[in-house]
């Protein structure tokens, strides 16, 4: 019988590493920079950042409303340094009863690094006090053949301290078209690794799975669709994220599932989708657009 160490990690106080004052009206800092997936990495994880600018959306929003995310509309205009924490400034576009706009600007050394359009909800939900199942109409695209495989023994093969993501890939890629893995942030019931989250409050729910979101995995998606070139180049342009449902726990196992949609002029097209691991529940959709350059000269 092989033996299965089991990694005890530092519990992820969500908090400590995410959170944002409030500096005047406005205007919000981190309380520590966001860190890099490793030093050979330019900037910081772009999840991260996406992360931290929708909680501060939440933060600008009237909180006697509970208002959720609903989409965000992204850009990554600079490499963001994991030595400064972020300064973010936020301009009311509309708070209304049932969404709320918010322009949301990141800066570092008084430079813009990231904007964003965040548009939030206090109605991203399907079910009601009861429990049951109160929206008139519900449909999304059907979970991929790939979900269907038995992930009980499956190991994590996947995971970077700084992220606090953790990844296991399914033995067998069912789908022509698409590539699907398991992803999740936050571990406490795997043979291999135990990661708790504390101060984990609703909005940080937010911070988590917004992170999670960034896991664009090309070095699964090509070779699966048979496109055997490596990029001179590859970084984000932008991130583009619509919230279908809040029914979720964010230390739970997701199923994401990639498909390249163009790619073409140094650029890729890319479109994710995260379900529930039963398939029951399509959680969001991703768009990103990504450098890929491939010509000989940038």
């Amino acid at each position: 019988m092989v033996s299965i160490t089991k990694h005890e990690l530092p519990p992820l106080d969500v908090k400590a590493e995410f959170d944002v004052i409030e500096i005047e009206p406005h205007k919000f800092r981190g309380v520590k920079p966001l860190a890099k997936p490793s030093k050979l990495t330019r900037g910081a994880y772009g999840g991260n950042i996406v992360a931290q600018a929708i909680l501060v959306a939440i933060r600008s929003s009237p909180a006697s409303r509970s208002f959720v995310p609903n989409s965000i509309h992204s850009y990554f205009i600079k490499a963001v340094s994991d030595q400064t924490p972020m300064v973010w400034e936020v301009e009311e576009i509309t708070t209304g009863r049932t969404f709320v706009h918010r322009y949301v600007r990141g800066l570092q050394d008084g430079s813009i690094v990231f904007t964003a359009m965040v548009s939030l909800t206090s109605n991203n939900s399907t079910k009601n006090n009861n429990g049951k199942d109160v929206s008139s109409l519900n449909f999304s695209i059907p979970a991929t053949n790939t979900m269907q495989q038995d992930i009980k023994d499956l190991p994590v093969v996947y995971h970077i301290d700084p992220l606090f993501a953790f990844q296991k890939i399914y033995p067998f890629q069912n789908d022509p078209e698409n590539v699907t893995f398991l992803i999740r942030w936050g571990i406490t019931d795997d043979k291999q690794y135990n990661q708790p989250l504390i101060n984990l409050s609703e909005e940080f729910k937010y911070v988590g799975f917004t992170s999670l979101t960034d896991w664009i995995a090309m070095e699964l998606l090509l070779p699966h669709i048979d496109i055997d070139v490596r990029p001179r180049v590859e970084a984000s342009i932008d991130h583009n994220i619509h919230y279908h449902d809040d029914d979720f726990q964010v230390d739970q196992w997701f199923v994401y599932v990639l498909n390249l949609k163009w790619v073409g002029h140094d650029r890729a097209l890319i479109k994710g989708d995260i379900f529930t691991l039963e398939g029951k529940k399509h959680i969001a959709t991703i768009v990103q657009e990504r450098l890929f350059i491939t010509s000989p000269k940038i």
